[in-house]
This record gives C-alpha cells, structure tokens and sequence, in this order.
C-alpha cells in the first residue's frame, strides 16, 4: 500500500524545521510505503527553500511545487491530491508534526476498511509544552466527542488530519476553491452525499504546533463570521448552524430560546467597562486560565459574529460583501 501525505503550505519557515523530520522519519511495515508532497501556497518567508532542501534530502519521499497565492487551502490540496501517486491520500495540515507511526495507523485503517468510500480522522492534539498559551483553546477538537467509535457525519471531515482513498476524491467535488474558510465541512458534505463513511482513528495522532497570536483574534473572528453565511447557503441543514451556534428560524424552539438568551446575556456582559476590568484581573496574561478563555472567546465570539451579521445582511440586499483573505488571519492558518 501507498499513501501520499499531502500538505498546503503558507509562510511557515518557523515551523517546517520541526514538521519535516517527523514526516520523514515515519515508521511502516512490510508493504507500506509512502510520499509527502508539499503544495506552497505563494509562500515569501523562505519556506520553499527549505521544501528544496528537503526534496534532495529525502529523494524519492519528498516532493514539492508551488502555486499562485490563493488566501486558501482548496486549490493547493486539490494540486497536491492529483498529483499525488499513492491510492490513500492524507491531508496534513503544515503545523501539524505527525507522530512517528502516523502512516501505518492510516494504512492498518484502509486495510480494514478497503471500501472506496472509507475515510478516517485522526487526532491533532494541541502538545502539553502549549497548553499554557491562552490561544491553545482555539485549536483544541472536540475529539471526546466522537471516542466511542460510531461512524461520524460532514461536520467532522477535519482536514488538520484526515485520510481517504483517492480515487473517490476524485470522483467527487474535490475542495471548493471559492470557498477561503469551511471548505473542508463542505468537502466533507458533497463527499457523504457520494457515500463517504467516516470514522475516528484516535492513533493516527500529530502535534497541533499552532502560531495564532492575541492580535490576530479579532481579524479571524470577522473572517470566519463571514464565510459562514456562504456556507449556510451551500449547505441547507439545521445541524450545521446548530454546530455552529448561530440563531436561525430552522431550529427547534427550544434551542431558539437559548440562543436569544445567550445573546442578550453577552450584549450586557461584553463592553468597555468588563474588559477592562478583566484586563485588570489578569485576562491578558500569558498564561491560559479560566480567565483568559473567557477573555478572548468573548472578542472572538463578538467579531465571529459581527462578520456573520454583516454577510447575512449584504445577502438580504443583494450585495456581494467582500469575503477576501484578511492578512492577518493567514498567519494564523495552519492550512495554507
């Protein structure tokens, strides 16, 4: 068996020093074998030099190629993923550091699982060395969630870590390359509705070695806020704006009543005078705390919705709201 590591990548010459040994080095069995094809995403701080450095380190394992800058992770997955020779493909996101058995955890799921329409998550975990950044909860899964071993649906296709037969990407959508955000719940949507069945492979684990930064927060809460206007429009199903935790008259009356009521509990608690009390109490410190996640959700929530309002209302108006990269928010991804 064959599999193809596939790996958008934008401006990460802090991280790529860290991710490429890892992948490198990936311990397989008799029968397996397998290749890491970087897709470089207009990248301009010297990451493509060490994606040089690495492909004539590691002949015959590492490839990789660039593309014009997109602002989003379809168009170099989709690059990476027809390009790619094995017949498992697995998408990585470039701060995520596979653990060493990461490929043959895949390759023992898709033996036991051969179907063309199989697919498996695995877990990226944010290391106990960045637990203590207050950001660290902003890329924590909820993989407790999904433990038992029950088939998942779309909302889970999780591309920081996910494998699935190539040929059947293929013969789908692929990843919608309009689409700068939610591109892999809507990936993860045309794909169940070709027959996709996806599980959890809690072995296939990886190291989320995140980079967001405090300044950052505001810009991606707009950002994400945004695109999920688009998204509700390509995906008519309440369970993804349940997910999602937005208000909309397709919920049932009770989950209605509690979205009401959590909006007006954070219009009184969330202004001026509470930050900066909670600035005060510490809520900016360097250390994560129940403070400081109650700090900076309540910023990121404001702006996440803020963006969403205001694509909801340009829609109603017939208007096109400008949903283009915001340049502080590309950092912060760990899929470009």
């Amino acid at each position: 068996m064959h599999l193809s590591i596939v790996i958008p990548t934008f401006n990460r010459s802090r991280l790529l020093p860290l991710t490429i040994p890892a992948l490198a080095r990936q311990r397989v069995g008799a029968g397996v074998t397998y290749e890491v094809i970087f897709v470089s995403n207009g990248s301009t701080d010297g990451s493509e030099r060490l994606l040089e450095n690495a492909a004539r380190e590691f002949p015959g394992t590492f490839r990789w190629f660039r593309i014009d800058p997109t602002g989003g992770p379809s168009a170099p997955r989709n690059a990476g993923i027809r390009a790619a020779q094995g017949e498992i493909v697995i998408i990585l996101d470039d701060d995520v550091m596979p653990e060493e058995d990461l490929v043959q955890r895949y390759a023992d799921f898709h033996r036991e699982f051969p179907e063309a329409y199989q697919a498996a998550i695995g877990e990226a975990y944010v290391p106990e060395k960045l637990l203590h950044d207050p950001m660290s909860r902003f890329h924590a899964f909820p993989y407790d969630e999904i433990r038992s071993g029950q088939k998942l649906n779309y909302l889970y296709f999780w591309t920081c870590n996910v494998s699935f037969k190539r040929d059947f990407m293929l013969a789908s959508e692929m990843f919608d390359e309009t689409f700068l955000y939610y591109e892999d719940i809507l990936c993860g949507y045309h794909l169940e509705a070709n027959g996709m069945q996806l599980h959890f492979c809690p072995a296939a684990r990886g190291q989320h070695l995140h980079q967001m930064t405090p300044a950052g927060l505001s810009s991606k809460g707009l950002f994400l806020g945004r695109w999920l206007q688009p998204l509700f429009e390509r995906i008519p199903d309440p369970a993804l704006k349940m997910r999602m935790g937005v208000f909309s008259r397709d919920l049932t009356p009770p989950v209605q009543a509690r979205r009401i009521l959590s909006r007006l509990i954070y219009g009184m608690i969330d202004n001026a005078a509470l930050r900066a009390v909670l600035r005060g109490l510490g809520a900016t410190g360097d250390r994560r705390s129940k403070l400081t996640d109650f700090y900076y959700g309540m910023i990121f929530r404001r702006y996440r919705l803020r963006g969403y309002n205001e694509a909801v209302r340009s829609a109603k108006a017939g208007q096109c709201l400008n949903l283009t990269k915001v340049n502080s928010v590309l950092a912060d991804r760990g899929d470009h």
